[in-house]
């Protein structure tokens, strides 16, 4: 293998010589995302550089690993997708509670594990989905040999909107209108976690969490990092993603293995033997196809670029604040590796319109549908989905309320006066798609009555 140095290395030192370096498109840190943290609420500029989506993601992803005083981060307070999407008769979870892992109603389950983060064992994706299954439902092994797990959460905006509209019911879900949209605001985060039975490394921001039928407690590091977020102006989301620096190489030129070594990568073994990117392979070969997600020099230099800012800032900030940004030097370990995005908010994503990084993946979240300009929305689309077993769960096609996959998740059914009513009176959306189907009808029966008269 050659070497080079790792791309947010590389901007680190292009950082130091000067920022005439990425004159073209200078992306920046702000020392005050990291001093006075908030969530971003809209693309600045009106999206005119790819910079500025890139700048909204690191402000917001500062903004969710923040330290509270229970010492958990930001994001560990929000609603894991199990609190909301519970099984009839299991009231939904409470805002600001932390749900009972399923796994808590098995009597060999320890009482004491049943508020940890709980993480499902591997079935096909839908109703009672895995916490292990990435999008194309192969699990993903790292040097350890150890599965790795995934977790959801959603921010306040967003489970208020669902738990208003009883969108935790697939009948509700399905009857809704066409035009479904989740508000301005909604936030979906998607954790990918390597699981270790010893001591973990002191390079990755690790949790407590459990697994199984029985809530047995492991300890989990985080690898993977899926943040998704809409705007007032970008109701398609914008899909940023962020991983730890020692999760895989480059695929063309890889890096020289950092000096605790790769999680899901051997560079010993030669791609004869070691096919990277294969599924059902344990322990899995990975290697990153499209460095940056891809896309234009001006997307791809700009999220290195800002990968050097914040890591100097928060440097910085650490140097000169001892003691009081230590909690966040474990993040100087992650960087942005993907964003994408549609221009000017256009709906539906197609080719068109794609902006950002056109091949955005995760390495350990799309592992195995990674490059041929595949990306978030290739999944992601308006489509309703449709379970093999279960039949429609997501929103009538057409609705942005389908970019999320939430939907699946759904375990009641019957809502809604099972499907023929309105939808609950808190929820904003007014009409459901039984009204909007009699109302399509009874204006095509008066069209037909129309050209009757007129014969």
């Amino acid at each position: 293998m050659s070497a080079r140095l790792p791309q947010w290395l590389f901007g680190t030192v292009l950082l130091l010589l000067g920022h005439s370096a990425f004159a073209q498109t200078p992306c920046n840190a702000s020392a005050s995302w990291f001093t006075n943290p908030s969530f971003p609420t809209e693309i600045a500029d009106n999206g005119q550089t790819d910079c500025v989506f890139h700048q909204f993601a690191w402000q917001a992803f500062i903004d969710v690993v923040q330290a509270r005083p229970s010492g958990l981060r930001e994001f560990e307070s929000w609603m894991p997708d199990y609190g909301i999407f519970v099984p009839a008769g299991t009231p939904v979870t409470p805002w600001g509670q932390q749900p009972n892992a399923p796994c808590s109603t098995n009597a060999l389950a320890d009482a004491k594990n049943a508020k940890k983060l709980f993480l499902r064992p591997r079935v096909p994706k839908g109703p009672g989905a895995p916490s292990d299954d990435q999008a194309t439902g192969d699990p993903l092994y790292d040097q350890q040999k150890q599965v790795v797990y995934y977790s959801i959460w959603v921010n306040k905006t967003e489970y208020t909107f669902i738990t208003e509209c009883d969108f935790n019911n697939t009948t509700c879900i399905t009857s809704a209108p066409a035009t479904t949209a989740l508000p301005a605001g909604s936030v979906e985060l998607k954790a990918a976690w390597r699981v270790f039975t010893g001591a973990p490394p002191t390079d990755m921001y690790t949790i407590q969490g459990v697994v199984g039928d029985t809530c047995q407690p492991v300890t989990m590091g985080l690898v993977g990092f899926h943040l998704v977020a809409n705007t007032p102006d970008h109701p398609e989301f914008i899909w940023a993603t962020f991983e730890h620096n020692r999760n895989a190489p480059d695929c063309t030129n890889p890096q020289t293995p950092p000096a605790a070594g790769w999680s899901f990568n051997n560079p010993s073994c030669n791609t004869t033997n070691c096919p990277p990117n294969q599924n059902k392979v344990n322990p899995t070969q990975v290697c990153r196809v499209a460095p940056q997600g891809g896309g234009s020099t001006d997307n791809t230099s700009a999220i290195v670029a800002l990968n050097a800012s914040v890591q100097s800032t928060l440097q910085g900030l650490i140097k000169s604040s001892p003691g009081k940004y230590d909690n966040m030097a474990i993040w100087l370990n992650y960087q942005m590796t993907g964003n994408v995005w549609t221009r000017d908010g256009a709906l539906p994503p197609n080719s068109g319109n794609i902006a950002g990084s056109v091949e955005n993946a995760n390495t350990t979240l799309e592992t195995f549908i990674q490059g041929g300009n595949h990306n978030c929305f290739t999944c992601h689309t308006q489509t309703q989905f449709v379970s093999s077993t279960k039949g429609p769960m997501g929103f009538p096609t057409g609705a942005p309320a389908n970019f999320s996959h939430l939907w699946g998740f759904a375990q009641q059914t019957g809502g809604c006066g099972n499907g023929k009513g309105p939808l609950p009176a808190a929820c904003p959306v007014k009409t459901s798609t039984s009204a909007v189907k009699k109302a399509t009808e009874s204006a095509k029966e008066a069209v037909k009555k129309q050209v009757e008269k007129k014969k």
